[in-house]
């Protein structure tokens, strides 16, 4: 077997402890598992998890970064054109409902998102992740339109951060009340945005993401058109 380069030993290792700190927090959780348990766990030594990672947080973070980019990876491409968009939505069955389907790992994500509420410079990073995970959904979403030759009767990131709020709060709710609210309710849910951002897309000119008048705008975006220029 040829011997690795240094920079394919550094990714070898960097992965070996990103699955041992994914299995570690699954056990523990995030506030109890510490870096030795992680490292024990890789076969590595805790100055190996500090090579790779200033601390704990880091590490969370890089692994939720991880967990983003597989699923963007393992998720089938969604721009074919001939496709319609529930036909997309239907795609996405047989994938668990929802990326937060997984109990271990969703309550390792509620409790990183307590912890960094009390935390205001861990939420800034947490916040990094919410946005790439917002851009993504945004990203699909004009692939699907385009695709689909859907004009969007709203602002992408609006749907975007719409489909984002669906997905995370049935995800509390089907770990909650499984007997009542199944993840693959969240796909039911697109198929309804999907419906209603169709019929809205036939109105001229369009009347805002719910029809109600002009599409909302937010309190910092109010904010930045208030400023002066210069």
């Amino acid at each position: 077997m040829p011997r690795l380069t240094r920079a394919e030993s550094v990714l070898r290792t960097r992965a070996a402890l990103l699955g041992a700190a994914e299995e570690v927090f699954a056990d523990k959780g995030f506030a109890e598992a510490t870096l030795d348990d992680i490292a024990d766990r890789a076969g590595f030594s805790r100055g190996a998890v500090y090579a790779n990672f200033a601390n704990k947080t880091e590490l969370f973070l890089a692994l939720l970064d991880h967990w983003l980019q597989t699923e963007i990876d393992s998720r089938p491409r969604l721009n074919d054109s001939s496709h319609t968009a529930q036909q997309d939505i239907d795609a996405l069955a047989g994938h668990g409902g929802n990326r937060f389907a997984d109990s271990k790992r969703f309550l390792l994500l509620i409790e990183f998102r307590l912890y960094a509420l009390r935390h205001p410079e861990v939420a800034e990073r947490l916040r990094d992740y919410d946005r790439a995970s917002t851009d993504w959904f945004a990203a699909v979403i004009e692939q699907v339109a385009a695709a689909s030759q859907i004009p969007l009767p709203a602002p992408v990131r609006q749907i975007a951060l719409l489909v984002l709020a669906l997905e995370h709060g049935i995800a509390t709710l089907a770990h909650t009340d499984p007997d009542r609210v199944p993840h693959e309710a969240f796909l039911d849910s697109l198929t309804l945005l999907n419906r209603a951002l169709s019929a809205l897309a036939r109105v001229d000119p369009p009347t805002g993401i719910l029809g109600w008048g002009n599409p909302p705008v937010y309190e910092a975006d109010q904010a930045n058109e208030d400023a002066p220029n210069g």
